[in-house]
């Protein structure tokens, strides 16, 4: 099966009719060749190695599991693990519950997420952006700022605790809206009532999905999809005007002033005499001063549509075109909305904001402004003094560990100073604050050197430089004096090189695609490849070639692995093999090892 072909003809089915519901789903999601992608998908994330229930990780995986995870869902027989429960520490000081699945659970996982976005994305709408491909908390901020110069009043949403409220019931037939598969439905429901263990104890799950689960963005998208689609269409937000719309609720005043500077302008044109061209110069730049300070519209004719809307998982901004009071009821008609669906808004959290205060929405401070010499308001991107304490603090933790290896010390700080800067490369003037960053990065880290030496740190300095391992280094024109350590031919630095100030208006929103990684194949090292697995069970339909009963499970080499001494050679050895290698089932193979195992 070409797993990207069948999801982009998913994709295409479901775009084409926005009331097709689909069947005949888990024959494709159950198959060998689409759990092998969906491995491949998960296995080399940092989060596979983090143990489920079972404790296993992704280095207990074997082909044998996939094959066996196949069986289990063709049979019917697959149920799904209880999430290990633990905690994560948030902003406020208060913690968030994270559901860690078992690896087997999060390869079906990920499995049925591939089946499941491809057709779903087809409905999402643009004012989506949160676990969605080519989309991130960036263009969400884009659009908060492409917004603002209509806005009056920010209501800033927030749902009390989105993800462990969604009622399983509302979620299913969300979710009902376009799959009628019953074997795919019956499987989504099993994982939302896994439950989860605590303290070695079992809790049975009634509302919610796990946070930390792979699925969970998708489901939860899903769910709050019916809110996207009650503000554009019913509220009419994010509507966008014609040209001719825009013309017509311009102010008097205004006209009067634009049509002036035209006449200016055509007389400007056509007359020879330098005198007479003098005044009307004047009069032209007087005129054109006075249009920057009057203002565009009409303040009795509104546009058309009074909110802009932009969601980001479970948070969410609504910019309001009006009066406080108009917010204060358009918050109570989305709160409304939300009670219907088993949610409601958080009355402590759920703030109504003047454009001219400023808030924090995914991680940064936006304030608004009127722009110089003019009247329109813009949105001005700021890096909260909360978020430059907290990654001071998180790297001088890490500082602090001074009996771990040098160079991973400066790799790991290093990756924390570039991914914070780069993340508010699109702040309003940020150079500033990531030199004082990057200042108190290399003092951090030349403290860690100090005590890894157990001298002080301007000893430590002066041996540095001395040793050349602290000098002046030029990356992209800027020259910085930072700490450097060679391993071999290879030379690595204490990154302290900020990236160059981004404008938000740049950043692109893309259409949905097919992005799966190439698979590679496993186990290559004891030449036991996907491939000659996958095209041994084509040819023998899934039962044993030898004794044609039993399920097969096992691929025989007829020229054995033990002889080939080199990775290169075993590779070579399968690929020879990938054609003729029959597939048998245990027994058959431990008969055919005349009763001992080879590899």
């Amino acid at each position: 099966m070409d797993v990207a072909k069948e999801m982009k003809h998913l994709h295409e089915l479901a775009r084409r009719d926005p009331t097709k519901r689909f069947t005949h789903l888990w024959g494709a999601m159950s198959s060998e060749s689409w759990l092998t992608q969906a491995w491949e998908e998960i296995r080399r994330n940092r989060g596979s190695m983090t143990p489920g229930i079972n404790q296993r990780t992704a280095a207990h995986i074997t082909p044998d599991d996939i094959a066996q995870l196949s069986r289990d869902l063709r049979a019917h027989t697959y149920k799904p693990q209880p999430v290990r429960r633990t905690y994560i520490p948030k902003s406020n000081g208060k913690r968030r519950p994270i559901g860690i699945s078992t690896i087997e659970d999060r390869l079906v996982q990920q499995a049925l997420r591939m089946v499941l976005e491809p057709i779903f994305e087809a409905d999402f709408l643009n004012c989506s952006h949160g676990f969605r491909q080519k989309r991130s908390t960036h263009t969400a901020l884009r659009d908060v700022v492409r917004m603002y110069a209509r806005t009056s009043w920010i209501i800033e949403g927030d749902i009390v605790g989105c993800y462990d409220n969604i009622p399983h019931d509302g979620l299913m037939r969300a979710v009902k809206r376009r799959i009628a598969d019953q074997e795919v439905l019956t499987l989504i429901k099993r994982f939302l009532k896994a439950g989860y263990m605590e303290d070695w104890n079992f809790h049975k799950t009634y509302s919610g999905v796990p946070q930390g689960g792979i699925i969970s963005p998708l489901l939860c998208n899903v769910f709050l999809h019916q809110l996207d689609e009650y503000l554009i269409n019913t509220l009419k937000a994010n509507e966008k005007q014609t040209g001719k719309e825009a013309t017509q609720r311009r102010s008097s005043d205004y006209r009067r002033v634009e049509n002036r500077i035209q006449r200016l302008r055509r007389k400007l044109r056509g007359n020879p005499y330098r005198s007479e061209r003098r005044v009307l110069i004047s009069a032209l730049q007087d005129a054109e001063k006075e249009l920057k300070h009057t203002p565009v519209y009409d303040k009795d004719k509104r546009h058309k549509s009074k909110l802009g809307y932009i969601r980001y998982a479970d948070d969410f901004l609504i910019l309001v075109n009006g009066s406080k009071q108009e917010a204060k009821d358009y918050k109570e008609e989305v709160n409304k909305h939300l009670l219907r669906y088993g949610l409601e808004l958080s009355e402590e959290k759920t703030n109504i904001t003047h454009w001219s205060q400023p808030y924090t929405f995914l991680g940064y401070e936006i304030q608004g402004r009127l722009k110089a010499r003019g009247n329109l308001i813009s949105a001005v991107l700021r890096i909260p003094a909360e978020s430059e304490r907290r990654i001071r603090g998180e790297i001088r933790k890490t500082a602090r560990y001074h009996h771990i290896p040098e160079l991973d010390a400066m790799l790991r700080i290093s990756s924390m100073y570039r991914g914070w800067c780069q993340y508010y490369q699109y702040a309003r003037g940020p150079q500033a604050t990531f030199s004082r960053l990057g200042h108190k990065v290399w003092w951090y880290y030349a403290h860690l050197l100090a005590r890894k030496a157990r001298s002080s740190i301007r000893k430590t300095v002066v041996r540095a430089r001395k040793a050349g391992r602290l000098k002046v280094v030029e990356r992209k024109g800027r020259k910085r004096e930072t700490f450097t350590f060679a391993s071999g031919k290879r030379e690595y630095i204490l990154d302290i090189f900020p990236p160059q100030t981004r404008s938000i208006h740049l950043v692109e929103t893309g259409d949905w695609k097919v992005d799966l990684k190439p698979v590679l194949v496993p186990n290559w090292q004891n030449g036991r490849s996907t491939l000659t697995r996958l095209t041994a069970l084509n040819r023998s339909g899934g039962l044993c070639e030898r004794c044609g009963k039993n399920p097969a499970s096992r691929v025989h080499h007829k020229a054995t692995m033990k002889s080939k001494k080199t990775l290169l050679a075993k590779i070579q050895s399968d690929k020879d093999q990938s054609e003729t290698a029959p597939i048998l089932c245990e027994e058959c193979h431990l008969e055919a090892h005349h009763g001992r195992w080879w590899s």
